[in-house]
């Protein structure tokens, strides 16, 4: 009866929706995506892709961008237009993407103690985790256990993070600021 409440919700207002077995079987997807979700954070089943940020003048790598895949055993690579919007409503983004910033911040260090150049890594923050979570620490303590300097972190905030709670937004980003990261708007 919710999932054919919401249907008729989204359909717009004075209309109505039947319950039907699409809707139940999409309703066991979502329920088997999100306990999917809980496991695979358990069991590290999250990897990061790195997207190289190329400077159009000179052709050169300037940075490179944290993307979150889900390698999901019996089903290989999950894209995260699959899965992202479920751990948003579900509030496993937070912890997921306390965990992106840590391995981002880990693997950027591993490469300058490699001999690559010193370059920034982007991290996209959701809404969500940004409302809930504990950004600034979370910052914090992934740039003090991998010895990240600051300025090698950017964080990209989407519009919609701004949009909300305007003076708590900026309280935040001005803190976030005070860290030394990098701020960009996605």
């Amino acid at each position: 009866a919710d999932t054919a409440l919401y249907r008729a919700k989204d359909a717009g207002r004075n209309g109505y929706r039947f319950f039907d077995e699409q809707m139940n079987a999409q309703a066991m997807e979502r329920l088997q995506l999100r306990n999917g979700l809980r496991q695979a954070l358990e069991r590290g089943e999250f990897v990061l892709h790195y997207q190289p940020q190329i400077d159009l003048r000179s052709g050169r790598v300037v940075g490179a961008e944290a993307l979150l895949r889900w390698n999901r055993p019996g089903a290989g690579l999950v894209p995260p237009g699959r899965f992202i919007s479920q751990a948003e409503e579900s509030g496993l983004i937070v912890p997921i993407g306390d965990w992106v910033i840590g391995e981002a911040c880990r693997q950027a260090m591993a490469w300058q103690r490699d001999g690559l150049p010193v370059l920034p890594v982007a991290v996209n923050l959701s809404a969500t985790q940004f409302g809930r979570g504990d950004v600034e620490q979370v910052v914090a303590n992934a740039l003090r256990d991998s010895g990240l300097a600051p300025e090698c972190l950017e964080l990209e905030l989407t519009e919609s993070i701004l949009l909300h709670n305007t003076e708590q937004v900026l309280a935040i980003v001005q803190r976030l600021k005070g860290l030394g990261v990098r701020l960009s708007i996605d």
